[in-house]
């Protein structure tokens, strides 16, 4: 068989089950273990077909088709290399939390971006006392010896978002075999009925959106007391607001009502107080 029938069979195998799948996904399987693309297989099997693709093969497959939001789809999101394909008929953001359950830890490698903080908790490292000691301390973890094994005193961050791990931090972490990677098939891009899913939309968690639904109920409230709009939720806050604010101005404008007459009293004794006090002195 030539490699160009060859080809066009897997051109047509392609679109057959790109036409066929009411979801589309795609997904970068850099650092994505085999082991965990061969868990999702079996985990999935009846209801998705992942499947590794040349991204020429799929454009010239996306060309056939006659959907045209397909055919945008693919030319935007899968222009170069390799990339693994997803067909399905259910939700793609169901299937990626359902993906997200097959995660493996991996180390960091020198060179790699930090996208979250990096903690070293404190306690016994296991290691025997040595040359390793001065390792440790060199990426800034406290230490002890105890009973033969070096201790880390204290939790310690040794690195934050956007730092960038050098080698000696690689060989730290890896010595404590802390993999701070959670590595797992994720989709950068899917479409469903037409419909496009980008990374951020898949990724976000039910946690993640309580917390921005959080974060915009508390703006939305002080935007509406700062802006004097009244509501059945800042009323209260905004009624003692300006009863505070109206008790200022009667004291600084000596206005007497049964809410400044005491304060001015205790002030007044308090001063009277006061230069009694310097009287007695001189």
């Amino acid at each position: 068989m030539s490699q160009q029938v060859l080809k066009a069979r897997v051109i047509d195998e392609i679109l057959r089950l790109i036409e066929s799948s009411r979801t589309v996904m795609l997904v970068n399987t850099f650092r994505v273990k085999s082991i965990t693309i061969n868990e999702a297989r079996r985990r999935l099997r009846g209801r998705a077909i992942l499947r590794h693709v040349k991204t020429t093969l799929l454009q010239k497959a996306a060309e056939k088709t006659g959907s045209q939001a397909l055919r945008e789809f693919l030319k935007k999101h899968a222009s170069k290399g390799s990339v693994m394909l997803i067909v399905s008929n259910e939700d793609p953001y169901e299937l990626q939390q359902e993906l997200k359950k097959y995660s493996i830890r991996l180390p960091l490698n020198a060179g790699d971006v930090v996208d979250r903080e990096i903690v070293v908790p404190a306690g016994n490292t296991g290691l025997p006392a040595g040359p390793v000691i001065s390792s440790l301390n060199e990426v800034g973890l406290p230490t002890r010896i105890e009973t033969g094994s070096i201790w880390i005193t204290k939790d310690t961050v040794v690195a934050k978002p956007g730092d960038v791990v050098t080698p000696q931090l690689a060989s730290v972490l890896s010595k404590l075999n802390i993999r701070p990677v959670e590595a797992f098939i994720k989709s950068y891009a899917a479409i469903h009925n037409d419909i496009v899913y980008s990374e951020d939309v898949l990724t976000i968690t039910f946690e993640d959106v309580l917390k921005e639904l959080s974060k915009s109920v508390e703006n939305a409230f002080k935007l509406s007391v700062a802006t004097f709009f009244p509501t059945p939720e800042n009323l209260r806050v905004m009624l003692r607001e300006a009863f505070s604010k109206a008790v200022t101005l009667s004291l600084k404008t000596q206005f007497y009502d049964e809410n400044t007459v005491k304060i001015m009293l205790q002030t007044a004794r308090a001063e009277a107080s006061r230069l009694e006090a310097l009287l007695e002195k001189a």
